[in-house]
């Protein structure tokens, strides 16, 4: 099943690719994985695939932070942490609606609607004793649906086409060797087991995102190759295409509609937010964009990188705006709870009044 799997990713991303379709190999794959998944088909991504295609796509999103990069960002820090705010109380809103929607327990509706990513979430949902399968369903719903359409719209926000806008702003930078390359994979493997150590949020990005930056910032320019990169989104689109299955979606169809209505709520709300990252930071218009939809880290800067976006700034936002979400979560929960805007059951709460 496995083989049958990757071989329909790929197949999917390959179709993709085909017809013009923006980030092929990571939408193809999703599809065509949410397919056989949806048919009871699609074999569970190994673990070291996964950690594979999140080292990958980490490594090329860091080779972006050289010396210039990084000095360039500083000018725009209190930006990238105001949106980092503005998100997490956008999470906390949408808390709120989700537990009047959904009837379910506080940790499940705040953990389900925070903007962070989904392993880190539903484990952190679990721990409080909420429902980690229902926040792991949300947090795939909304990216994906997010995936699917943000680069379109990107292009569209975007005054020149797809191929005048990858090659206009694309990154110079020569490949790296193929001797090089696997010392940055070690690299990324081993600060990615640190950052587990220390429990940051998502180590398996964020690790081989700063074993990157710390190469180019320190060494020298570099990008990975094409075929190392193709796979890490095919992998990465096989992972949630799999999440996806009748029973998953049977077992939760208020809340799968209610993330879905939430989603679009927080593009539209992300859409105001790119307004101050164009005017206050002085991004592009369709980098503003993606560094402000509610997707995930790896997956907007991604389309970023692909899209020839601004791909440096759209990493800060979105890793600002995880750090901020994971180190305030707890706090924002107890102070809804506190303040009686969540309930730890709303059942109890009901037949208690």
């Amino acid at each position: 099943m496995v083989p049958v799997s990757l071989g329909a990713g790929l197949a999917g991303g390959l179709l993709f690719d085909s017809i013009g379709t923006p980030l092929p190999y990571l939408l193809g794959s999703l599809c065509a994985c949410a397919l056989l998944s949806l048919n009871g088909w699609c074999a569970q991504l190994p673990k070291p695939g996964l950690r594979l295609g999140q080292i990958t796509i980490g490594l090329a999103l860091g080779l972006y932070f050289t010396a210039d990069v990084v000095e360039a960002l500083g000018g725009i820090l209190p930006w990238i942490v105001f949106s980092g705010l503005l998100s997490a109380l956008l999470g906390l809103t949408g808390a709120l609606f989700l537990q009047r929607r959904t009837a379910l327990d506080a940790n499940t509706c705040f953990f389900s609607a925070v903007i962070g990513g989904a392993s880190d979430m539903a484990n952190q949902a679990a721990q409080a004793g909420g429902r980690g399968d229902l926040v792991a369903l949300a947090h795939t719903i909304r990216v994906s649906i997010v995936v699917s359409i943000a680069p379109f719209l990107a292009i569209t926000f975007s005054e020149f086409s797809l191929q005048t806008l990858g090659a206009s702003s694309a990154p110079r930078s020569i490949s790296l060797d193929p001797g090089t390359t696997g010392l940055l994979l070690l690299a990324g493997v081993a600060v990615a087991l640190v950052a587990q150590r220390l429990r940051l949020p998502n180590p398996w990005v964020l690790g081989p995102i700063l074993a990157g930056g710390l190469f180019a910032f320190a060494i020298r320019e570099g990008q990975l190759n094409s075929p190392l990169l193709i796979l890490g989104q095919i992998l990465l689109g096989w992972n949630l295409g799999q999440q996806f299955s009748t029973k998953a979606i049977q077992d939760a169809p208020i809340l799968s509609v209610n993330v879905v209505l939430l989603t679009l709520a927080y593009g539209l709300v992300g859409l105001g937010m790119a307004m101050l990252a164009h005017w206050g930071a002085g991004l592009g218009w369709a980098s503003s964009f993606i560094a402000t939809t509610p997707g995930g880290i790896a997956e907007m800067a991604l389309t970023a990188k692909l899209l020839g976006l601004e791909s440096p700034a759209v990493t800060a936002f979105h890793v600002v705006r995880l750090i901020i979400i994971v180190t305030s979560s707890h706090f924002l929960i107890r102070l809804c709870l506190r303040k009686g805007l969540l309930v730890h059951d709303p059942k109890d709460a009901h037949s208690n009044g």
